[in-house]
């Protein structure tokens, strides 16, 4: 074909090579063929050949997700590049191979907006020509039909199928599935499982056991997992979820939850309508009658309901939020102990925050401290440090457009040197075309794989020039220390505290904070410190200018998250007045506390100048033996078990 076939015409925008964007995915490679991506990628630069006569350069951009992901990476990269107006166009099988759902139209519409043309081949989508609004609308809704009448016909297969006794799902402890079994007749009980069953239910009914007892009696008389267990040895969790499984009392259920699709195309799981329920007898497969396992599980619930969150929405302030949405300092609290993060929820206090590695019984440190108070005392830390800045001499500001300027000369030595490269690999192109023309043969593998292997370091060495040619050139404009102490003040002491804009200012300055345990010196009680890295340049706007503040801008604090008692508090005051020559009693009065309060404080300061520390708090890196409520380590259900990297910030 000639290049007048497509109308319109493609046109490089640099007037001789066509650069453009080739979108080629796969929604599921453990189920679809790989080699699909290839095929896509080809179908695109034959489509090319036939219909344009300037030479042109491909970026491929490979997905492996379902197309209904709004975050997917290569997706979020394609937005990006377009974003660019580097590139003629983007050139795809079809629409849903890039997004799916009306996204694929607004993407059409983003590449419009940058000067991008969107060429979808199956679909008949081009948005150089007019009304392809239409056909891209029409093509996603064409796309989300097609998705949706697939489901409905693989869940009436589905239905159908559970009815007749297929659609076998993970098998439970206790249940023998041979391999290729269709049915549920092909399934049979493990005669050792009957005795186990009986011994859990026992435990459950009559000692009121807990699941967690249940899982280490489990442990203890080393009963196996179920075959497809994702957990190394039996938890609480997963004895209370074969518990309340029906197949125990010969009762098979299909649909009791079903997937939502969110707003960034994955799904959840919520719970289905109850005339979605499908259930069958299967009584050759029922450990317990009926009537004894529907009391046993009502009798459970019952006793554990007050420890589970309540489906009425006004009562939960949980329900339907994502768990990422928590307040600080969730999700950036880590235990110096183990290196695990810490929950909120800390022995039944909903307002304190745990080590998740304690409430596993893989770390000793189960201690707690109220989130509530934490977060304006790390905030107010934060900007006390802000206001102690100071702005920054000639001389840090000089060297620091010198380091610009060394940059820059790298810059432009890396884009010379890639320069050069590309310069050699076109020659070795142009030796291997005359080569072949020369010989007025068909080449051979090794010299096709050596021509491909060519084409792509030239594609590769334009996009880094490209890319080192977008970096900026100039000097740094380094702000004062005013203006980013007035930054740090607008983004958290005029913020409501908890608030999503709270957190996001927060998590940005102090983006993890690590939490030890102390006791002071002379014993006690253990608590919290935090210590956490400041990064106040992340503040400034100028991605250049945080980059070079980095450093400088970066402090390393340590914030109490407790009150100290009172011989500590008092500490200081005690032993200037008893240097000043007044009594013990004297000091007490003026202090206005008891003597014994004093003396307290006296001897804690002489048991500092006995260790000859300044800090009366002392870290604590063992399990205590002589702290009564700190024995998570006697259970037999411990075992020490800290990440890499604990306690490193």
């Amino acid at each position: 074909m000639s290049f007048s076939q497509l109308d319109p015409p493609l046109v490089p925008k640099d007037g001789h090579t066509l650069r453009l964007l080739v979108p080629v995915r796969v929604s599921d490679p453990t189920k679809q063929d790989e080699r699909s991506l290839g095929d896509q990628r080809n179908k695109a630069d034959k489509w090319l050949q036939d219909r344009t006569d300037y030479p042109f350069e491909l970026v491929v951009l490979e997905g492996r997700q379902s197309g209904e992901l709004l975050d997917r990476e290569e997706y979020l990269k394609l937005i990006d590049e377009v974003a660019t107006r580097r590139y003629d166009a983007v050139i795809s099988e079809d629409l849903g191979r890039i997004v799916r759902r009306i996204q694929a139209h607004l993407f059409c519409e983003h590449c419009v907006d940058h000067q991008t043309r969107v060429i979808a081949i199956n679909d008949n989508v081009d948005t150089a020509r007019d009304g392809w609004q239409d056909a891209s609308i029409f093509s996603a809704w064409h796309h989300e039909r097609s998705n949706r009448d697939t489901s409905q016909r693989i869940k009436r297969t589905q239905r159908s199928r559970f009815g007749q006794g297929g659609c076998l799902s993970c098998e439970i402890y206790g249940y023998v599935k041979p391999l290729g079994a269709k049915s549920e007749a092909d399934v049979s009980k493990d005669p050792g499982a009957e005795s186990v069953y009986r011994e859990w239910f026992r435990l459950l009914d009559e000692e009121d056991a807990s699941f967690a007892d249940v899982a280490r009696w489990l442990k203890a008389t080393k009963v196996p997992l179920p075959p497809h267990a994702r957990n190394q040895e039996w938890d609480g969790k997963m004895v209370a979820r074969t518990t309340f499984n029906p197949m125990l009392k010969g009762m098979r259920e299909r649909n009791r939850r079903k997937t939502q699709r969110v707003g960034s195309g994955k799904y959840k799981s919520i719970k289905a309508a109850p005339n979605e329920l499908l259930q069958k007898l299967a009584p050759h497969l029922a450990f317990f009658e009926e009537s004894y396992f529907d009391r046993v599980v009502a009798k459970l619930k019952d006793r554990n309901g007050a420890f589970r969150r309540t489906d009425n929405p006004a009562a939960d302030p949980c329900l339907f939020r994502a768990k990422k949405d928590t307040r600080y300092p969730g999700r950036v609290t880590f235990c110096g102990i183990c290196g695990r993060c810490f929950v909120w929820g800390g022995h039944g206090q909903a307002d304190h925050l745990m080590c998740s590695g304690a409430r596993s019984h893989r770390c000793w440190n189960g201690v707690t401290f109220d989130g509530t108070l934490a977060a304006p005392r790390i905030a107010a830390a934060i900007l006390s440090e802000a206001e102690l800045l100071q702005d920054f001499d000639p001389a840090f500001r000089e060297m620091v457009n010198e380091e610009a300027g060394r940059l820059d000369d790298q810059r432009d030595h890396r884009i010379r040197d890639l320069k050069q490269k590309l310069e050699d690999v076109i020659r070795a192109i142009s030796r291997v075309l005359a080569f072949i023309s020369k010989t007025d043969v068909e080449a051979t593998a090794s010299v096709s794989e050596e021509l491909q292997r060519l084409e792509r370091e030239k594609m590769r060495f334009k996009a880094e020039i490209t890319e080192a040619e977008k970096t900026p050139s100039h000097a740094i404009e380094i702000p004062t220390a005013e203006e980013i102490k007035h930054l740090a003040r607008e983004s958290i002491s005029e913020l409501v505290p908890h608030s999503p804009e709270f957190v996001r200012a927060m998590r940005k300055l102090a983006p993890k904070i690590l939490v030890f345990p102390y006791r002071l010196c002379d014993g006690g009680g253990i608590v919290l410190r935090a210590r956490f890295r400041l990064e106040l340049g992340n503040l400034l706007p100028n991605r250049q200018a945080a980059a070079a503040l980095r450093e400088p801008l970066t402090r390393v604090l340590t914030v109490n998250l407790f009150d100290s008692p009172q011989r500590e508090e008092m500490r200081s005051r005690i032993i200037a007045l008893r240097a000043a020559g007044k009594s013990e009693r004297q000091a007490a009065v003026e202090c206005r506390i008891t003597t014994t309060a004093a003396q307290r404080a006296a001897s804690l300061q002489r048991m500092m100048d006995i260790m000859g520390i300044t800090d009366p708090y002392v870290a604590i890196l063992h399990p205590p033996e002589d702290c009564q409520k700190r024995r998570r380590h006697k259970s037999p259900d411990y075992r020490f078990d800290p990440l890499p990297g604990a306690g490193e910030l």
